[in-house]
């Protein structure tokens, strides 16, 4: 993937590029800038895009700070806007547009989402023990609108934005770079509207869980809540993965929870956490952002793609 890469946030729109030495990359150039409140709605997916103007102006002075305006970016979202699932399928047709009707009548059933208003992505992953489908993807799915407004803003200022994905795959790609993540790891990653913990084998997705948080929940009930759901998740993988033992459980969250999600977390799995580091990340040289923030940026471009 192009060495340049946009994250947007509720309240902020970040830049970085590297440069890849190796099997290691060195941050370049990092920047941000507030992202208005008026340009999007902020509800389910992110949007509705109320003020695109706003958008593209925030777009603008982004990139009026950075060093070298690159031609070609990707672009990483929060997970609440673009949400990732798991589906089994009993076939998935080779022809995009054929695929994409498969996955919008799939996904009619199971989300509250309009599914022709969606950005649908899709890509097989492990199946599990047990499974009678011949197929299982993980599918991530944002609302075209909100994707289509940051193509349209990024355009207009000569940046063509190819790949669109969310924090924690890409969070995930930059750990699993040239195995760096051996055995059955879990990731755990935090944001102001909900959680995702994805399970990966050897660097690859193999389960994936996503819950968003419920207004005014005190912090007990919640805590008792998550714990339990993933103490069911910790039985359905040693069902399913042939009772592979967790290797490695990492956490990404801002500073001011991450005692209160390290606890949740190990009362659920049973195994101590650990809190991301840049020495999980092939990312060579101290940095000044803190890693849970950087982290998907250099995932997205660490991403390979034949």
């Amino acid at each position: 993937m192009p060495p340049a890469v946009f994250a947007a946030g509720r309240r902020q729109l970040a830049f970085a590029s590297f440069r890849r030495d190796g099997r290691e990359f060195h941050l370049r150039d990092y920047h941000a800038v507030p992202l208005p409140e008026t340009a999007l709605a902020g509800g389910t997916l992110g949007g509705p895009v109320n003020d695109p103007p706003a958008l593209e102006a925030a777009v603008a002075a982004l990139l009026a700070r950075v060093s070298a305006h690159p031609q070609r970016a990707s672009l990483v979202l929060p997970d609440a806007w673009a949400r990732g699932m798991t589906l089994e399928l009993d076939q998935l047709p080779g022809a995009p547009d054929l695929a994409l009707e498969v996955l919008r009548f799939r996904l009619r059933k199971l989300v509250p989402f309009r599914a022709e208003e969606l950005r649908i992505a899709a890509a097989p992953i492990e199946r599990l023990a047990g499974q009678q489908e011949a197929l299982r993807a993980l599918v991530l799915l944002a609302a075209e609108v909100v994707c289509g407004a940051f193509e349209k803003a990024f355009a207009a200022r000569g940046v063509r934005l190819g790949q669109i994905t969310n924090a924690s795959l890409a969070r995930l790609d930059g750990l699993a770079a040239h195995g760096r993540l051996p055995g059955l790891a879990a990731l755990a990653s935090v944001e102001p509207d909900g959680f995702v913990v994805v399970f990966a084998r050897d660097g690859a997705p193999v389960v994936w869980r996503q819950k968003s948080f419920t207004e005014g929940l005190p912090d007990e009930d919640r805590a008792r809540l998550v714990a339990s759901e993933l103490r069911l998740t910790r039985t359905f993988l040693a069902e399913r993965l042939s009772g592979q033992s967790l290797s490695a459980v990492l956490l990404a969250a801002p500073a001011a929870v991450e005692p209160f999600w390290k606890g949740v977390l190990e009362a659920g799995l049973g195994h101590p956490v650990v809190a991301l580091q840049a020495a999980h990340l092939p990312l060579a040289g101290p940095v000044a952002t803190p890693v849970a923030e950087l982290s998907p940026l250099l995932g997205a471009a660490c991403r390979e793609v034949a």
